[in-house]
């Protein structure tokens, strides 16, 4: 179980920034940022299908991560980072279920949209992606699930302290090798060679491609912990 204490640390970085736990009822919040990050295609999804499916995706990501770190400032949440960390003292680590991602986003959307349940190529799309990874995705000790800052405060320091926490965590666990999964088209995939995570495979992404209407390129990083131990900053 993850832990729900709401003890914040301010930022190293920025004195408006504070870091603390996540927190019930943070889930609309990262939603809202997921959205504005990878914003759909109007013709696939409309607003509330939208919503509803970030939702879904984050309480998904959430459910197998046993790190969950908000980052905020007085005008609300503007970051968060999930992850897994196998080993870590006092937080069991959860078991992901067969197709889990594709079952808590339709769940979601049918909680809200019905007639979206139509859209197959949709379902298609996320099965396919989700299968790709489960065949290509290397076995690792910890995985960075879901890793979003605003945009308007990227460029502050704050996702750097966010993935920093993490990794420092991960290296105290004993974690050999951090992955994480990305894209192409709609996420800032270059970030991870900045800090040193290596780029082991890609493939095309059949969910972002119908998500954001254009190809896209699903990529896997990992970063070797046991390789110096540090990433680059």
């Amino acid at each position: 179980m993850m832990e729900h204490r709401q003890v914040e640390e301010r930022s190293s970085s920025n004195p408006d920034v504070s870091i603390r736990k996540y927190a019930p009822g943070d889930i609309p919040a990262c939603a809202r940022l997921a959205k504005e990050a990878w914003p759909a295609n109007p013709a696939i999804a409309s607003d509330e299908s939208e919503r509803s499916g970030m939702e879904g995706y984050m309480e998904y990501s959430l459910s197998v991560s046993n790190w969950a770190e908000i980052a905020q400032t007085p005008e609300g949440v503007v970051g968060f980072l999930f992850g897994r960390i196998d080993n870590y003292p006092g937080r069991t680590v959860p078991k992901k279920s067969p197709m889990g991602e594709l079952s808590s986003i339709l769940r979601s959307i049918f909680d809200h949209d019905r007639e979206y349940l139509s859209n197959l190529r949709f379902v298609w799309s996320l099965a396919l992606t989700e299968l790709k990874l489960k065949l290509l995705m290397p076995k690792s000790d910890t995985t960075i699930e879901m890793f979003i800052v605003a945009s308007k405060h990227r460029s502050m320091g704050i996702g750097s302290e966010l993935i920093g926490r993490f990794l420092n965590a991960a290296r105290e666990a004993g974690s050999s090798l951090v992955t994480v999964y990305t894209d192409d088209r709609m996420s800032d995939w270059k970030y991870y060679e900045k800090r040193g995570f290596k780029k082991i495979g890609t493939f095309y992404d059949n969910m972002t491609s119908h998500y954001s209407g254009s190809d896209a390129r699903g990529i896997i990083f990992a970063l070797d912990l046991k390789d110096g131990g540090k990433e680059n900053h």
